[in-house]
């Protein structure tokens, strides 16, 4: 009887610590020491978050379950920085209007958050500009999107660390004309204010680095970070005003619009091939984040949180 009693209440105490041990598994970030008073990167403007990408072994935006309606060319999963992450060789992935940033005004100010591995083209047959991410109005001939992450690849051999990260942004005026903006990380060697000798070239080539764009319709500030820090040139935008985006819009990652990714009216330039890039960890906020929490987002994926 006291063997038995014995027995039982080893197996009471071998279930008990599985138990325990899965309990600490799913809650791995919680018990490690917070890095800028964040746990993960989802604590990181959970609030305002409306769009969200993880290609963690699926390529749906995750908040609303939406997959992709057009894939094209080479399109896998492959290690991120954060768990796994988008492959493009030469490919492109598209998706239906996504509610939450499908309205005139729903990213009136934003912020974009990814994490990008690519290289220069430059002297590279089929090689060119590289569009990352974007949202794009459906039915007009306009290659550009409402707002795009990009970099101008093609000005760099693909051996160098120069990672030219450009923003672009379309915004429809009050005379619904239309108004294209943008910013690229490199060295302002101009003089005249607001933004001559501003902004830095970016070492992010050939490895894993983190860009995050934001726009300010009401100080007319499109900020470009790489790895945290501010690396735009041309960040003053004068008077332009908060963004008013054409609609229906689709999100897309690898290509400028075109028709082969759904875009009827649209032919994709020669200059801007499919990309060739890994992409993860694509975040889409409704508000301008502070540098303080772009700093965070950077230090949390750099630890693979």
């Amino acid at each position: 009887m006291k063997m038995r009693k014995q027995m039982r209440f080893l197996k009471v105490g071998i279930l008990a610590l599985g138990v325990l041990a899965i309990g600490s598994c799913n809650n791995d970030d919680d018990s490690l020491p917070q890095i800028d008073g964040y746990n993960n990167s989802d604590e990181v403007g959970a609030t305002y978050l409306v769009a969200h990408w993880t290609f963690d072994d699926t390529n749906n935006e995750v908040i609303s379950s939406t997959a992709p309606n057009k894939t094209l060319g080479g399109v896998a999963f492959t290690t991120g920085q954060i768990g796994k992450a988008l492959q493009l060789s030469k490919g492109a992935i598209a998706f239906p209007p996504i509610d939450k940033i499908n309205t005139v005004d729903a990213l009136n100010n934003f912020t974009v958050s990814l994490w990008v591995n690519v290289q220069g083209t430059k002297g590279v047959a089929g090689g060119g500009f590289t569009s990352f991410f974007g949202i794009f109005p459906t039915s007009v001939s306009d290659v550009w999107g409402n707002l795009q992450a990009c970099a101008e690849t093609s000005r760099h051999l693909p051996a160098s660390d120069t990672l030219e990260l450009k923003n672009y942004l379309n915004t429809t005026l009050a005379d619904n004309s239309q108004s294209g903006q943008d910013n690229v990380a490199l060295k302002n060697t101009g003089t005249d204010a607001p933004n001559g000798g501003t902004g830095k070239y970016f070492m992010g080539g050939n490895k894993w680095a983190h860009y995050v764009m934001t726009w300010d319709g009401a100080t007319h500030q499109f900020a470009l970070y790489g790895n945290g820090e501010s690396v735009g040139g041309y960040t003053d935008r004068g008077t332009t005003p908060v963004l008013k985006m054409r609609v229906p819009a689709q999100a897309m990652f690898g290509s400028m619009a075109s028709a082969d990714m759904g875009f009827a009216n649209a032919t994709r330039p020669d200059w801007a091939p499919l990309a060739t890039a890994s992409i993860d960890d694509v975040r889409v906020f409704n508000t301008v984040l502070a540098q303080k929490d772009i700093v965070a987002l950077f230090n949390l994926g750099t630890a693979g949180r």
